[in-house]
């Protein structure tokens, strides 16, 4: 669905706007997809007749369709609205984590709060100062004001940098204390990475601001990081 512009936010209140975000959410890259009324209780953990008298009245206020028997789907208003949102949030979460040096998941969950009462100017204003990032610390794209952008490879595991590439960490798939184990050794979303050398054995030894540490190959593959070739201004 193609947008032409974005207009400022209607007076929703934000658990509207957190429907419309959750209905954008989980299909993100989806064309003409009705979400099941359960996938959105579930995103949201609320009742699915808390999602029904929600529905009638985005749907009353033409911001969503409702198809029986299928689900949900945002019109082209309700799209606007949700992805400015989604906008506002990811910028945020750059911001907090690159410049006041959270952890992805305080970043991801004070974002949530100030997406909210973000304007569209503020916004503008948050994307200039970080250099117009075209995505963020969990490898989404950040949504344009106006137009889809074109899928492109914005993040790759760790493993496929190259010797002497250097790339911020977007995000780490391991369990628990392994994250937590990196995170001791300062490899976290946010951190800037360099490979300095691949062993024998096809260890990986890396080097960022707290130092340099060697990890496994299969460790790099389930670390992704900001794909080089491709100017985020994540670096």
């Amino acid at each position: 669905m193609m947008m032409t512009m974005m207009t400022d936010k209607t007076n929703l209140s934000q658990s509207e706007e957190m429907y419309l975000l959750a209905i954008m959410q989980a299909c993100e890259y989806c064309t003409d997809t009705p979400i099941p009324i359960p996938d959105i209780a579930d995103s949201l953990n609320v009742q699915p007749v808390s999602v029904n008298q929600m529905v009638k009245k985005l749907a009353n206020e033409g911001l969503v369709s409702y198809l029986p028997y299928k689900g949900v789907q945002l019109t082209t208003e309700g799209t606007i609205i949700a992805t400015k949102i989604l906008r506002h949030r990811r910028l945020w979460e750059i911001f907090l984590v690159k410049h006041l040096h959270l952890d992805l998941e305080q970043a991801d969950a004070i974002a949530c709060h100030i997406e909210h009462h973000t304007t569209e100017r503020m916004g503008q204003r948050l994307s200039e100062f970080l250099d117009h990032p075209s995505v963020c610390y969990h490898g989404k794209p950040i949504p344009h004001l106006e137009g889809n952008q074109p899928r492109l490879n914005l993040s790759i595991p760790l493993a496929q940098l190259e010797l002497g590439q250097a790339a911020p960490i977007m995000e780490i798939s391991t369990d628990e204390i392994t994250s937590r184990y990196l995170n001791k050794q300062g490899l976290r979303p946010g951190v800037r990475v360099k490979l300095m050398a691949i062993g024998s054995k096809g260890d990986f030894l890396l080097e960022s601001d707290d130092g340099r540490l060697q990890i496994t190959k299969a460790l790099a593959e389930e670390i992704l990081v900001s794909n080089p070739n491709i100017s985020t201004s994540l670096k």
